[in-house]
């Protein structure tokens, strides 16, 4: 299966999409996602045109993102215009640039607790896709909605929005980082989406008990307790077109999700969480703690401009080393990737 990047995991290098294309290529990938609109300088036709040529002398395939779709959305921007019309754009520019799909996201686990009902957050989801539907299928890109924000949709959840916005356009972009903050085993994630899956966001997860649930932890690919080679597999079998996307995110403390307390807000975020889902998370955890998953040895935070510059450069640094560390294991370990670094 292709290998590719998806460039969050390289967010505080300050690269333009043109140094993102040769820095992917040095490392020998087949595919880079520029996940949200931030990361191309324009939609310009003459830009994308560029782009697009050099990603080709570079042996690359390119996929393109945006974030949320969603009007209700804490993180919709509606200053781009509606949510179908920063759509349109989007399949338009991924149209110009190859890609065959426009990955795109609800929003954040918060928005399941703001005013507006979750039903109608996904309802949105729904218009919006259908909206620009015909134009998608013109160009034969699929509109690929992530398991967001650390857990926007649950699995069953984003199946079902999918199904209701009709899956000849409509598509999932499997993230397998998210589902481990709500309580979800990432290969439930990958079994229950694995008909509609048109891309990834591949990333590992320590995960171990606590008094109140389980902690979690973003980590380097390999050095947490996921499945990785079951949910590869599953990839293999249901979609094997699909390019393997890492997005590697350290640098940051663990999590604790509480659901051993009846009272804790993550019920009023799952209220209708599946029993089975659930206890094969329960029973994760639990093989977490007994292989002494833990905390990953790392620098925390985050490089921005109230950092000392010493630290920034040290955790750009290690951003860099944790991405390839994660690409090292993707192919020795789990077989990923179509091509090799030239010698």
């Amino acid at each position: 299966m292709r290998l590719g990047v998806d460039t969050y995991s390289l967010r505080s290098q300050g690269w333009d999409a043109f140094q993102t294309l040769d820095y992917a290529a040095g490392l020998g990938l087949d595919v880079v996602q520029f996940s949200t609109r931030e990361n191309l300088a324009s939609h310009d036709p003459g830009y994308l045109a560029e782009l697009k040529t050099h990603a080709g002398r570079q042996g690359l395939d390119v996929e393109l993102g945006m974030l949320s779709i969603d009007r209700y959305a804490a993180s919709f921007r509606p200053e781009l215009g509606s949510g179908a019309e920063q759509l349109t754009d989007m399949c338009q520019a991924a149209a110009r640039l190859g890609s065959p799909v426009v990955r795109c996201v609800m929003g954040m686990q918060s928005d399941r607790l703001r005013q507006v009902p979750f039903a109608e957050h996904v309802a949105e989801c729904v218009r919006t896709i259908q909206a620009v539907a015909p134009l998608a299928r013109d160009l034969r890109i699929k509109i690929a909605v992530e398991n967001h924000g650390f857990g926007d949709f649950l699995a069953d959840e984003l199946k079902a929005m999918i199904e209701a916005a009709g899956p000849d356009v409509a598509a999932a972009t499997l993230d397998t980082g998210n589902p481990a903050y709500a309580a979800e085993d990432p290969l439930y994630s990958a079994e229950v989406l694995a008909p509609y899956i048109a891309t990834t966001h591949f990333r590992d997860t320590a995960i171990w008990e606590h008094s109140q649930g389980a902690e979690a932890q973003w980590t380097v690919l390999g050095r947490g307790t996921v499945d990785l080679p079951a949910i590869v597999q599953v990839l293999q079998r249901h979609c094997p077109n699909v390019a393997v996307d890492l997005e590697t995110i350290t640098g940051g403390p663990p999590r604790m999700i509480p659901y051993l307390d009846p009272q804790a807000e993550f019920w009023r975020l799952y209220p209708e969480m599946p029993a089975r889902s659930l206890a094969r998370y329960v029973a994760l955890a639990r093989r977490g703690t007994q292989a002494g998953a833990g905390p990953l040895e790392q620098l925390t935070g985050q490089p921005g401009p109230h950092a000392a510059p010493e630290l920034a450069e040290a955790l750009r640094a290690q951003q860099r080393d944790h991405f390839e560390q994660s690409v090292a294991y993707a192919r020795e370990a789990l077989g990923l990737g179509e091509r090799r670094v030239t010698p």
